[in-house]
This record gives structure tokens, C-alpha cells and sequence, in this order.
């Protein structure tokens, strides 16, 4: 028997040793899976990326770094409902300051909370070698290793990849805001293939008269006065990101879905939008109208609010307004529709998003609106800010406004060319 034949078994031995006694070093680990994915994504080898990126993944289901990366490559393979699903774990994940991790050396199960200043580091070629190099015939690869500071002791340390695992805190600031611009470009996307069937449903609302106005609340809501209207049909619900996009070929919303209402529109982008679709935005009577569908209540339901009746600044809602005992559901806007019709089957009159109207405010125009179709105070100057000419109305309350913002007979007004996220619209004919 040859000495090299005996040298090369006990090579194999020792290497099915190691198999055995150090899995982590010798397999494959998530931090070398990503780091492929990594090098693979920067050459283009998109399959590549996806395949090692996905493999990371199962290993550490939920680390937001492989997220991220995975969801990148899937978004240039155009698998963008798999990218969506991606960036939608990422966005509801904890938002953190500083990129916090918990890091437990492998061999010693320490663990300790740190900073990840750095997560490749390359450290000098000490000369040294490993029996790997033997095994595979391949020549030392640089080594590396996470650069952490650990907030415990105030000392930065560098840990090789594979000596350490790590589990992140939450989503650092910068990537969330990273991530929500991904999200932004795969929900356009999906909005635009998803593209509106059939015609849009409206709601018949016969004219007649109603006591317009409130003398409980803002002065803005007074007198109560006597308005009778002709009749008209009115959007069922609030004007969708799918509708809107398909009409106007942009989607200014921060809430992105294709049943979601519209939001950050414009006065004039809600105003053109009903001229192409051949329709106009309601007048202010005609809103309130509709929205108190013949009753004479706060809410159409009643005079006390009652939760699940409409979308608002509830729980889970981050506002100082919000209702901690009260929750609808839904943090931010509602897909139209999700709550019950009032009386007239109309959908979210109370709450989910403000709603445009075409009316100049004015807190004083009840005391002077004419009882047949009024039609808002007219503006001579409607550039005039001081004067009040670029605020148009806005009714309904939304997902961030409380209680008594939902109320019928509620009222505000808003500059006609600013962008918030509460403010959407429907149209009438």
C-alpha cells in the first residue's frame, strides 16, 4: 500500500469528520449563500441570485437583508407577485434606528446584542491555511468576517462569517425607505395589469330637500338651511388606484392596491378625472346630501359613533387623535367597499379617505347659500391664498381624522394643489 493512497484515505476520514463535527463551517451557511446571491446579482446572473438567495432564506426565514435581495432579483426577473409578497413582510417588519442585531458565536453560544457597522469585511492573508485547501485542492480564500460593535462592552469587534450567526432587531430606517420605493414600482405594476372590467357602479339619488348643516359643532357648519337639489347618480365608491390608473396612466398613491382608494390627489387630477370619465365632482350639497341619505342624524347611523361602521384614526392608528379602545382593521386606507353602505348604498360616505369636492371654501357660505343647487361662493381671484380662493372642500373624514371628523355634516377645506395621504374623491353624473 502506498503512502500516498494511505494519506489521501486519512484525508477522507478527516473530512467526514468534519462533516460530522462542523456542519456549519463546512456546508454551505446563510451568510455564503447570500454572499452568492450577492456576487451573482452584481454580475447579472439574475437565476443564480434567486437560487442562492432562496436557498439563505429557508435557512434564516426571517432575515430582511436576504428579503431584500431576493426581492430585487425577483422584481428584474418580473415575478412581481412574488416581490410583492417579499417587500410586504420587509415594510411590516420593526422600524430601527440603528442596524441592531443579536450575534451568537457559534462555538462558544454567546450571545450579545451589536451594532452591524459592516457585514464584509476582508482581514489581511495571514499566510495560514486549512485542511480544506488540501481536500478541494483550491488555493485559501480571503476570509469574511462582520464588523460589530457590541453595546454592551463599547468595543468593535470583527467575527468571521462563519464563526457567528446573526438575527436582526428590525428594518433600518434608510432600507425601509429603500424597500418602500421597490414596493412603489412592483404595486404600479400590479395595479396596471390588473386592469377595470365592466362599467363603473353608480348609485341613483332622487332630488329633493334636506336640512343642511350642523349647530352643535364648528362654526363653519352653521346655520342649518334649507337645500333642495335635483336628482343625480353618484360613484357607489370612492374612485380606486386601479380606476384611476387606468384613466389617468399615473398613481399618486402611498397606499398602494388596486381596490385601495386613491389617495394624495389633487383637486385639479380629481377634477380631470371626472371630465374624461364624463362625470364632475359632486357639489358640497350634493355630498352631504348623499352622505346623510335621509337622515337627520350625526352619522347615519345615529348620534353616537359606533366602530366597524366606518375606516378611522382607531388603534392602530399613529396619530394623536387616534381611538385606543376602537379598532376597524385597518391602519391606513381600506380597500373601497369594506364597510357598510348607508342608507342609500353608498359606500365609506364616513371615513377611509376626504373626499374632493367642487365648491370653494368659505366657514361663512352657509349664511348666504342659496336653497335651490348650490353651487359653493364664487372666487374672483382663485390664486388668492390669503384670501381663501385655492382651498377647495373636503368631506367625509378619513382613516387618520377621529370620530367627529365622520360626521354627515362635517366640513374642511384643503389647497387645491398640495398632496396629502387622506384626501381621495368620487364623482357624479
Amino acid at each position: 500500500m502506498s503512502f500516498s493512497f494511505v494519506f489521501k484515505n486519512q484525508l477522507l476520514r478527516y473530512s467526514f469528520l468534519l462533516l460530522i463535527l462542523f456542519p456549519v463551517s463546512v456546508f454551505a451557511n446563510v451568510q455564503e449563500e447570500t454572499s452568492k446571491g450577492d456576487a451573482a446579482f452584481k454580475m447579472g446572473k439574475m437565476k443564480k441570485a434567486e437560487k442562492y438567495y432562496s436557498s439563505a432564506l429557508k435557512m434564516d426565514p426571517d432575515n430582511w437583508r436576504i428579503m431584500r435581495g431576493l426581492a430585487e432579483t425577483k422584481f428584474i426577473l418580473k415575478k412581481y407577485e412574488e416581490t410583492k409578497k417579499l417587500v410586504d413582510r420587509i415594510m411590516a417588519m420593526k422600524i430601527i434606528k440603528r442596524n441592531i442585531v443579536v450575534a451568537t458565536i457559534l462555538d462558544s453560544g454567546e450571545s450579545f446584542e451589536a451594532e452591524l457597522v459592516d457585514e464584509n469585511v476582508y482581514t489581511p492573508d495571514d499566510g495560514r491555511n486549512n485542511m480544506r485547501n488540501y481536500v478541494d485542492g483550491e488555493e485559501a480564500k480571503p476570509i469574511l468576517h462582520y464588523r460589530l460593535f457590541n453595546m454592551k462592552t463599547g468595543k468593535m469587534l470583527l467575527v468571521p462569517h462563519r464563526d457567528a450567526s446573526l438575527k436582526y432587531k428590525g428594518v433600518p430606517r434608510r432600507v425601509y425607505d429603500y424597500v418602500n420605493e421597490l414596493h412603489v414600482k412592483v404595486e404600479d405594476i400590479l395595479i396596471h395589469r390588473s386592469g377595470i372590467t365592466g362599467p363603473i357602479e353608480m348609485v341613483q339619488v332622487d332630488g329633493g330637500c334636506f336640512q343642511m348643516g350642523s349647530t352643535k359643532w364648528a362654526k363653519s357648519e352653521r346655520p342649518i338651511h334649507e337645500v333642495c337639489l335635483s336628482s343625480f347618480q353618484m360613484d357607489k365608491y370612492e374612485v380606486s388606484q386601479g380606476l384611476f390608473q387606468s384613466v389617468m396612466g399615473h398613481n399618486p398613491g402611498r397606499f398602494k392596491g388596486a381596490k385601495l382608494p386613491v389617495n394624495r390627489v389633487t383637486w385639479h387630477e380629481a377634477a380631470e378625472f371626472c371630465k374624461k370619465s364624463n362625470k364632475r365632482l359632486p357639489t358640497e350639497a350634493e355630498w352631504e346630501y348623499a352622505a346623510r341619505a335621509g337622515t337627520t342624524t350625526e352619522y347615519y347611523w345615529g348620534d353616537d359613533f359606533e366602530g366597524g361602521k366606518s375606516n378611522f384614526c382607531d388603534r392602530d392608528c399613529d396619530m394623536n387623535v387616534s381611538d385606543k379602545n376602537i379598532s376597524d382593521g385597518f391602519p391606513f386606507t381600506a380597500p373601497v367597499g369594506s364597510f357598510p353602505a348607508n342608507p342609500w348604498g353608498l359606500h365609506d360616505m364616513a371615513g377611509n379617505v376626504h373626499e374632493w369636492v367642487t365648491d370653494w371654501m368659505d366657514d361663512k357660505y352657509y349664511a348666504n347659500s342659496p336653497k335651490e343647487n348650490p353651487k359653493g361662493p364664487l372666487r374672483t381671484n382663485p390664486s388668492d391664498r390669503k384670501g381663501g380662493g385655492v382651498r377647495k372642500g373636503i368631506r367625509g373624514g378619513a382613516w387618520e381624522t377621529n370620530a367627529t371628523s365622520q360626521r354627515s355634516a362635517a366640513r374642511k377645506g384643503f389647497v387645491v394643489d398640495y398632496r396629502i395621504d387622506s384626501i381621495g374623491f368620487r364623482c357624479v353624473f
